[in-house]
């Protein structure tokens, strides 16, 4: 059955359909040309980065699928959409098993129009570049090393959680992902002892009764395709690491 998830709450859970399978689309690189007076062709200069994806979802509705009236199972919808248009959620459909992804609802006023009258709307949505698997969210908690096989062609970003339950004295954790290295600065202080690298959000931070207090703009290392060894050079650190695995 064509389905999706969005913010744990299924469509078919309304009784709706996905009337027609959506194109795969994969996110373009974001580059920028730039013409150079006398010189023939344009300079290609990298961002670093990939675009957001747009995508659209034709949906209908079947009230003999549920326990509600025409009218009340299209306010369940709208109830359901409109406190989701300001930030992303979790988004996963029946196409993309074992994955997931960070969408964002970018037409709610015209879902409003359309389910009202016709109990069918046209979903549009914007997304993060990437799909992230179900695998690469589950945590690993090591000491001293840990090894990890990315199983998808691009890097990851991973997320370090890193707990010092040393002595009362100021270290500095060398941590080793392959061949790259960063030093830690790790002691007994609550901002020090507790710290996570978040190679998602590009942040490196300590949580204060659910605040974030910015500590240094240190990044940790991607993960590899295939195999990658991490290293702790002190055995008091512990390590909760989330690969978050990806695909385009």
């Amino acid at each position: 059955m064509r389905d999706f998830t969005y913010n744990g709450v299924t469509l078919s859970s309304f009784g709706g359909r996905i009337l027609q399978k959506p194109s795969h689309t994969v996110a373009r690189r974001n580059i920028d040309r730039v013409k150079i007076y006398g010189q023939s062709g344009d300079e290609i200069i990298d961002n670093e980065s990939y675009d957001n994806v747009d995508f659209s979802l034709k949906v209908c509705f079947l009230p003999h699928l549920t326990a509600y009236s025409a009218q009340e199972l299209s306010q369940r919808v709208i109830n359901w959409l409109a406190p989701l248009q300001n930030s992303y959620y979790i988004y996963r459909d029946t196409y993309n098993p074992g994955y997931f992804t960070k969408a964002v609802l970018t037409n709610f006023d015209e879902v409003v129009r359309e389910l009202l009258t016709l109990l069918t709307a046209t979903l549009k949505f914007t997304r993060v570049p990437f799909w992230y698997a179900d695998s690469g969210s589950t945590s690993v908690t090591f000491t001293d090393q840990g090894y990890f096989v990315n199983p998808e062609i691009y890097p990851s970003e991973p997320i370090f959680d890193l707990v010092y339950t040393g002595d009362l004295i100021d270290i500095t954790l060398r941590l080793l992902v392959g061949d790259k290295a960063i030093d830690v600065p790790m002691g007994s202080s609550a901002l020090l002892s507790h710290q996570i690298l978040d190679g998602v959000a590009k942040q490196h931070y300590h949580v204060d009764n659910g605040t974030k207090k910015y500590i240094s703009d240190l990044l940790p290392p991607d993960l590899q395709p295939g195999s990658n060894i991490i290293s702790l050079s002190h055995s008091a650190v512990t390590c909760t690491l989330t690969p978050n695995w990806r695909r385009l």
